[in-house]
């Protein structure tokens, strides 16, 4: 009988410790959950237990996603072949793991993604990549997976669908486990659980009888308090567009591989009008906030003004990102140099990846303000790339946040934080568009995630469709 069983195992890399005296025996086919708070050393420990495993073992993460888009931004040929190079498509990467296409077809159709499989991996939303990943690693016919955070940037029917799929798995006989943010995606059907707390797991046993426990409650939870005064900014608004209209765009159309993405959208932003931006996997949201930012090349052949000036009128994407605070998936697998995670929030204030300029003890201090807020100033000299996924995702929020830009752009800013941070960070937000100098434009999947000062919702559906409403009071 296979099963896998730890004492006081300790892990430390060049000083770092990673685990802390782990005491654990996952027996075979007992199905667990693991909480904690971020960089608690759960995606740690889920790696140990993968590598540790006896039998064959399915594993899915954000870490393994960028790995995969790294891949193919290194094999892109677009340049040689003078088109766009879409790369891998999801079947090939499917079939990969020797399946067969009967089973392929299968499982895209079980987790709803057939409409995927001919489409390049680099033009798949987080959502869509995500159900691609775990597919991949079923045709392999693992005894166990394991799923870091797999609800993370999915839509609300792929979310329904991955815990049928769940249970599905369980049912026959494969091991689940789970390594989760979120109390509400804890499956009803799985019994063991165990929360991770400063790389060492300091609880776990009977599902119902740690959700019941004080010490539960007392390590993860949000008590509601002040959130202290948000740190100025040193930037003067020298040469910032002061104008009301921050975003005017007119019968957008964009497509990739002669499929539209956006059709036919009209969407005006004006200044303090703040935008929730809302629909499922793969209908164009981060597409539209990539015409923004001027991440997007479709940009100049659309009929697009940002801050006063038309795309395309000899601007450049310093004119505009100047404007912006901006946070995004796309973002973080992109930010891979070696820097301090002090380092990270002060490139915020020149809308680089990386610093390679002289900074004032002023932008100096407000950084290490930042991370003070987020309470991570005890990392503020650490590698960024050594810290979890969600204190990435913490630092890169405060990068975004720290110049008080007019126009912060959130693309599901809330991926792979913990309830705590979560909910902080939502606060946070909330305060700086109350300010009245910097307007929002949200993406979420998760309507419990609310910031209360936004008033006007985005709709964006299949097929180019868009719907424009009004936010009630609630």
């Amino acid at each position: 009988m296979k099963s896998l069983k730890l004492t006081d195992y300790s892990e430390e890399i060049r000083g770092i410790v990673y685990l802390r005296n782990i005491n654990l025996e996952i027996e075979k086919g007992a199905d667990w959950v693991f909480l904690g708070a971020n960089g608690s050393g759960k995606s740690r420990l889920g790696q140990l237990i993968g590598r540790l495993w006896p039998g064959k073992c399915g594993y899915v993460s954000f870490e393994k996603e960028r790995e995969i888009i790294d891949r193919e931004r290194r094999e892109d040929e677009s340049d040689i072949l003078d088109r766009p190079d879409p790369g891998r498509s999801a079947s090939r990467f499917i079939l990969e793991r020797n399946g067969t296409e009967q089973e392929m077809a299968g499982l895209a159709e079980r987790f709803r993604f057939t409409d995927l499989l001919d489409r390049g991996l680099k033009y798949l939303s987080t959502g869509e990549l995500r159900k691609v990943l775990i597919a991949e690693e079923l045709m392999s016919h693992p005894d166990l997976m394991i799923l870091d955070e797999p609800y993370e940037g999915l839509d609300v029917d792929s979310r329904h669908d991955l815990s049928q799929l769940i249970n599905q798995l369980m049912e026959q006989g494969i091991q689940i486990i789970l390594l989760l943010n979120r109390f509400s995606e804890i499956p009803d059907s799985i019994e063991n659980l165990g929360y991770m707390q400063d790389r060492t797991l300091v609880l776990r046993g009977d599902r119902e009888f740690i959700l019941r426990s004080e010490e539960l409650w007392r390590l993860h939870h949000f008590q509601g308090e002040s959130v202290p005064p948000l740190p100025s900014t040193p930037r003067s608004d020298d040469g910032l567009y002061g104008g009301p209209l921050l975003v005017n765009m007119k019968n957008i159309r964009v497509a990739y591989d002669g499929r539209e993405v956006i059709k036919n959208l009209d969407w005006t932003v004006l200044r303090g009008q703040h935008w929730k931006i809302v629909g499922p996997n793969g209908v164009g949201k981060s597409t539209l906030l990539s015409l923004i930012t001027g991440d997007n090349p479709q940009a100049y052949a659309n009929d697009i003004s940002l801050f006063g000036m038309k795309k395309g009128s000899g601007e450049t994407v310093w004119d505009i990102k100047k404007h912006i605070g901006y946070v995004s998936s796309s973002l973080q697998r992109e930010y891979r140099v070696r820097t301090s995670v002090k380092l990270v929030i002060i490139s915020g204030f020149y809308d680089s990846i990386g610093v390679y300029q002289h900074y004032s003890e002023s932008e100096a201090g407000l950084a290490e303000q930042w991370l003070r807020l987020i309470k991570m100033e005890n990392k503020a000299d650490r590698p960024f790339q050594s810290l979890s996924f969600g204190e990435q995702r913490l630092v890169l929020i405060a990068r975004a946040m720290v110049k008080h830009p007019p126009l912060l752009i959130l693309d599901e800013p809330c991926q792979g934080l913990d309830e705590v941070n979560r909910l902080m960070i939502l606060k946070l937000i909330d305060i700086l568009g109350n300010k009245g100098e910097t307007t929002l434009l949200y993406v979420t999947h998760h309507s419990e995630d609310k910031i209360p000062s936004i008033r006007r919702e985005l709709r964006m559906d299949y097929g180019g469709k868009t719907f424009e409403i009004e936010l009630k009071e609630s």
